[in-house]
């Protein structure tokens, strides 16, 4: 078994050879429930269309069971979840950042944003976020040139990757997209002041204001076949009313009553269509490029490379100790496990063996403590807040 010392000193040399295009990760998977797999409702049938379809390169049909974004926001998502017996970010001195609300209610946490530093949630909260002690401007402003902020602060921007939409290359034309986007109302709502303060347009390279993924992964079933879905449901107690009957008008399955015969679901297109599908096979590839993370300036390239690298192999480990996507699609990796090999170019693939969970979390742990990471922080979301204000109009506490 690898150590964490030996696996940080090979994954050092690894990084900084340019000949090292990177890692792959795969396996193969059976579902446990049955012969067949459920992808994301939606995804196979739109408007009554089978969409989500493709064929391989072999020919065969084949459906995404969990897709890029997906996997990265189930792994991300682990920061804030159980290890061992406490929470993950903890065990890690994480720089998780938690959003409460009144009487301590999580709002929400970084490692939930799906546009991570860029989200409109975290511009919302910025006034909260420094009085708290977070360096929003220095992160705000981390790009591949000057990426520190984002180690210390947002470390899963790296391998998960970000985008600033809402970015201008210059002053006037910034001014020039918020003037036709501001409201000139007198008495602005909550939600227009929010708009119009936080969330407008600000000044940023175009190229510096994206970074695509790193790290990606998804899982695809092969040699599939569509299953409909039915649906159906029992009344005891209103089983026998005849379908005519109305209450004050309405008929009783307006208002939640009565059985409803088998359905075929495909049918409807006024709403996400569920599938089930046969399958061959059900397999995952993962890529993490160390050619994409050596573009990354870090004053440090070691440790901050190294820290990238295992956070993400261990969330991605993670990951596989709770394969339960969905309802319909809970999976079990197949022997041997994963199969984890070193890509370089001009060369046959090379397998490496992973340091075990544990030791890969004290190896992210050391790694943090080297780089500066301070820890989780909660922040306090005020009611009167610009987040706060909108979060009463959308939850109709308050008045837009």
């Amino acid at each position: 078994m690898t150590t964490e010392t030996d696996f940080r000193h090979l994954l050092a040399a690894l990084i900084s050879d340019p000949g090292v295009a990177g890692l792959s990760l795969a396996g193969a998977y059976e579902s446990l429930t049955g012969p067949t797999v459920t992808p994301p409702a939606g995804t196979i049938r739109q408007d009554g269309r089978v969409v989500g379809i493709f064929e391989t390169a072999d020919g065969k049909p084949a459906a995404t069971i969990d897709s890029w974004g997906s996997v990265a926001s189930r792994c991300e998502a682990l920061l804030a979840g159980r290890f061992h017996d406490g929470v993950l970010a903890d065990y890690l001195n994480f720089p998780l950042v938690t959003l409460v609300g009144e009487g301590d209610r999580v709002l929400t946490t970084s490692v939930e944003l799906s546009h991570r530093q860029a989200d409109a949630t975290w511009r919302l909260a910025q006034n909260e976020l420094r009085e708290t002690g977070v360096a929003f401007d220095e992160i705000q402003r981390a790009t591949r040139k000057h990426p520190d902020a984002l180690v210390t602060g947002f470390p899963t921007a790296i391998p998960f990757g970000w985008w600033h939409s809402h970015t201008k290359r210059s002053q006037k034309a910034v001014d020039d997209a918020n003037g036709k986007k501001t409201s000139s109302k007198k008495n602005k709502s909550a939600l227009e002041r929010g708009r119009d303060e936080y969330l407008g347009y600000y000044v940023m390279n175009p190229a510096d204001s994206r970074s695509a993924r790193l790290f990606t992964a998804e899982f695809i079933a092969t040699g599939v076949r569509e299953r409909r879905r039915m649906a159906a449901k029992v009344d005891a107690l209103f089983a026998a009313v005849e379908a005519e009957t109305k209450i004050g008008g309405d008929k009783l399955s307006t208002v939640g009553l009565g059985s409803i015969p088998p359905t075929d679901l495909v049918k409807r297109t006024d709403r996400s269509t569920p599938s089930d599908l046969t399958y061959d096979t059900i397999e995952s590839r993962a890529f993490f490029s160390f050619t994409g993370l050596r573009a990354f300036n870090f004053t440090r390239p070691e440790p901050a490379r190294s820290l990238i690298v295992t956070l993400t192999l261990l969330l991605y480990l993670l990951h596989h100790q709770n394969l339960s996507l969905r309802a319909g699609a809970e999976l079990r990796l197949l022997e041997p496990g994963l199969r984890v090999r070193l890509e370089r170019q001009g060369a046959e693939p090379e397998p490496l063996e992973l340091p075990d969970v544990d030791d890969m979390a004290a190896l992210v742990r050391d790694l943090g403590a080297e780089v500066g990471w301070e820890g989780p922080r909660t922040v306090r979301i005020s009611p009167e807040s610009p987040l706060g204000k909108i979060i009463r109009v959308v939850d109709g506490s308050a008045e837009s």
